[in-house]
């Protein structure tokens, strides 16, 4: 068969919108809307050095074993700047100690999808052993809370966050 130029044309357009959409994709220009919590990162302003410093005494709250003390503090934090990662953290972390496993598991997501490096094993914020712990209890507790109650939405969203925590534990995409 042999080719006119109108088939010349088609076959130039299509592998030319071949090349792009490979380029596009592999150059992740536009992977879809953006969750809310990046949105607000890029948007938002850097925090200032006293926030870092109240978020460290909250720390010191969480660890030193007073999880409820440093909750308010560390809802003010993020309600403050929702940029700032730590106080999502810090907050699943005092929710795991209280076993409050939903919330944990919902901090965490948050905390994650402002920053992925909780979960990396080389960074210096590595946390994944804690969210791991509570999202194993959190998961149990919402698949029996379901086993009780299919349409109990509290406990398909804690579920949802705990698959979410299982994917990027595991290294995953969002």
């Amino acid at each position: 068969m042999k080719l006119d130029k109108f088939d010349m044309l088609v076959l130039a357009a299509v592998s030319l919108l071949t090349v792009s959409a490979v380029f596009i994709g592999t150059s992740g220009a536009d992977n879809g809307p953006m969750p809310r919590a990046a949105a607000n990162r890029l948007k938002s302003e850097p925090p200032s050095p006293a926030l870092f410093a109240k978020s460290e005494e909250l720390r010191t709250l969480v660890e030193a074993g007073q999880p409820g003390a440093a909750l308010e503090g560390l809802k003010g934090l993020a309600s403050e700047n929702p940029a700032m990662s730590e106080p999502h953290a810090l907050m699943g972390e005092a929710y795991s100690r209280m076993q409050v496993y939903p919330s944990a598991m919902k901090e965490y997501r948050i905390a994650l999808m402002l920053d992925p490096d909780y979960v990396d094993k080389n960074s210096s914020k590595f946390i994944g052993k804690r969210i791991k712990a509570a999202m194993k209890e959190g998961m149990e507790g919402s698949k029996a809370a379901l086993a009780r109650d299919k349409d109990d939405t509290q406990a398909k969203a804690a579920l949802k966050d705990a698959y979410y925590l299982e994917r990027m534990l595991a290294g995953g995409c969002e």
